[in-house]
């Protein structure tokens, strides 16, 4: 048996670096995600409390707080609508913001999402998104919400038909020892009668929602590895694990969250981990020099302007998603 790979860095440094970045004095939501999400701040902590009521308050959360909608979306579901302006291109979009600004399920714009979600999968609301002219689209579009469900509330009862659904799905895909396409298609055909050519079980939607359940070890370390390994990565997401662009960076450590939820992604994303602590400055700090990066997860700072604004936001993102290799310790 192959030895491990051992981590680069430890616990001890992934904290060291984030009370580091902190003495720079940086934005709330910076200080929020860092506090929670890698020193591990009780939500109780007054010092924690004063940083959340900051960060809540700050340019990027007041903007979603303006553009939802009563009954907790923003507008389309999946779909945009180009008619329109509006702050958010899809309810998806705003939801992808909210995570990366720190938002816990706890807090009102993650709640009025859930709600409304829920309400939707219950039949009590419908989505204003255009319906696609074929016969998977109102199967999928219930695995798109339910995934959206399973990233920010995993626990939700509702998820349980649709991870059995999934779980049947991956079993039927990877039924000849190693996935094939012609293998998921004829599962969709099986179970709901719909033709789904280019499969779905890749998406980030039917990862999340695996991820939300106890999953056999062959088949979690299965799926994993598939994933990893696909030229793509992540459907929906589209950048592949181990060699992405720079300005694919918001979209790449979106994918490593995904996959972060499985315990076999801390062994077959340790080499990449280790590049990635190689990859600091000498003030400790992560930077993608000349690079726009293109994605709704940055900036979290309130601008820009100012260049170590950049960087504390990027190593902040980093360092909550390295601290995930030690989310059991």
């Amino acid at each position: 048996m192959p030895k491990r790979t051992p981590l680069k860095f430890t616990l001890g440094d992934i904290q060291h670096a984030a009370v580091s970045l902190l003495n720079q004095n940086p934005a709330p939501v910076v200080t929020r995600r860092l506090m929670r999400e890698v020193l591990g701040f009780s939500p109780d902590d007054p010092a924690y409390q004063k940083v959340k009521s900051l960060a809540l308050a700050s340019k990027w959360v007041s903007t979603l707080k303006q553009a939802q909608l009563p009954d907790g979306s923003f507008g389309r579901f999946h779909t945009q609508d180009t008619k329109t302006k509006t702050a958010f291109r899809t309810t998806e979009e705003a939801i992808d913001r909210a995570v990366a600004l720190g938002l816990e399920p706890s807090d009102k714009v993650l709640v009025g999402v859930k709600q409304y979600i829920e309400s939707v999968l219950q039949g009590h609301a419908e989505i204003t998104d255009w319906m696609e002219k074929n016969d998977s689209f109102p199967v999928l579009i219930k695995h798109i919400l339910a995934g959206r469900l399973a990233q920010i509330d995993p626990q939700n009862e509702m998820l349980d038909p649709f991870w059995e659904y999934i779980l049947e799905i991956a079993r039927q895909a990877f039924s000849s020892g190693s996935y094939r396409l012609e293998d998921e298609v004829n599962a969709y055909l099986h179970l709901s009668g719909i033709h789904v050519p280019r499969g779905y079980l890749i998406s980030q939607y039917s990862l999340w929602i695996l991820s939300s359940r106890y999953l056999p070890p062959h088949i979690e370390k299965t799926v994993v590895d598939w994933v990893w390994h696909a030229p793509h990565g992540i459907g929906y997401l589209g950048v592949p694990f181990t060699d992405p662009r720079p300005n694919q960076v918001g979209y790449w450590l979106r994918s490593m969250n995904v996959l972060a939820r499985y315990p076999s992604w801390r062994e077959i994303a340790t080499g990449t981990a280790n590049t990635i602590w190689d990859q600091r400055e000498q003030n400790g700090l992560w930077d993608i020099p000349g690079a726009k990066i293109r994605s709704i997860d940055f900036p979290l700072s309130d601008s820009w302007r100012a260049h170590v604004r950049r960087q504390q936001d990027l190593s902040t993102s980093i360092l909550c998603m390295l601290r995930k290799f030690y989310e059991y310790t």
